[in-house]
């Protein structure tokens, strides 16, 4: 790449400046800045490789902010899927929806039902769909987890989604996010003519490039930390927020974990037997006298 190419200098001390102060009520800039990195590390081909939504101008690359949607949704949808993780304290939290602490994790449930919604609407037509709508109404602003697999990059970002993007720019990255960035300093990239893009330098890009697994690793690190505060009696948080591994390859990771942390079968018989003693003790102490 041609232009200021600058993987030692100004990008390496704003991320050494986030990092050592990210400044964090929520998940949102970390989030945001892995999906910027999976941008510029994107595979030629892959579905982050969208000649629709990236353009060069001179020695700047221009990015749709529809793009950033798709990995920066898709972190979002894995951590629901996994865990439906609290990304707000418990004091934060909307009085009227507590369980909407991150309207990113709303828009996804209401996505949920409405694919849902679709599918028991082509299974069960006009009956069905009519059915579908009463439940929607009753149960799509609960908090209950996503379950099932999330979609996947390449699925979030065909057409069929694009409603759902438009979502997550409009309600989620344009308020939540390209705000309070900016207002801390970052200046990675500015924000594009309409608010609908932002324009990196090829600088910033290739450092990006350079470094993903090390920035991929801080930042998940720093997702980590801030959801363990919140949910201090969820196991294996680390495991279920990494940036650097998809839904699937976390699920086997923390299942392994799982399978670590359980005593082997052999050690199973000493502890019954010892559980029966203490039991059998207890009976004769207590047994009523007469």
């Amino acid at each position: 790449m041609q232009g200021d190419i600058d993987p030692c200098g100004r990008y390496a001390d704003m991320f050494n400046g986030f990092f050592k102060s990210p400044n964090m009520r929520s998940t949102y800039k970390p989030v945001f800045l892995a999906a910027l990195v999976d941008i510029a590390a994107r595979e030629e081909g892959g579905p982050l490789d969208a000649g629709r939504w990236l353009s060069m101008e001179g020695g700047r690359v221009r990015v749709d902010l529809e793009l950033v949607a798709v990995p920066f949704a898709k972190y979002y949808w894995d951590m629901a899927a996994a865990f439906d993780p609290r990304h707000l304290p418990a004091r934060m939290a909307d009085p009227d929806n507590p369980g909407r602490d991150v309207n990113i994790v709303g828009l996804i449930h209401d996505e949920i039902a409405r694919m849902k919604e679709e599918a028991f609407r082509a299974r069960a037509g006009a009956a069905g769909a009519a059915k579908a709508a009463r439940g929607r109404r009753r149960g799509a602003s609960t908090s209950a987890p996503a379950g099932g697999a999330p979609p996947t990059l390449k699925e979030l970002a065909s057409d069929k989604m694009a409603g759902f993007r438009g979502r997550v720019v409009e309600k989620s990255i344009k308020p939540e996010v390209l705000v309070h960035l900016s207002k801390d300093e970052f200046n990675l990239y500015k924000v594009g003519r309409g608010k609908d893009s932002i324009v990196l330098d090829e600088g910033g890009v290739e450092y990006m490039r350079r470094n993903a697994a090390m920035l991929k690793a801080a930042l998940s690190d720093l997702v980590a930390r801030h959801l363990e505060d919140n949910n201090p009696r969820t196991l294996h948080v680390a495991t279920m927020v990494d940036l650097s591994r998809w839904h699937e390859d976390k699920k086997e990771k923390a299942a392994e974990l799982e399978g670590k942390a359980m005593p082997p079968r052999d050690d199973l018989g000493p502890l019954y037997a010892k559980s029966l003693d203490v039991t059998a003790g207890l009976a004769r102490l207590y047994r009523p006298k007469g």
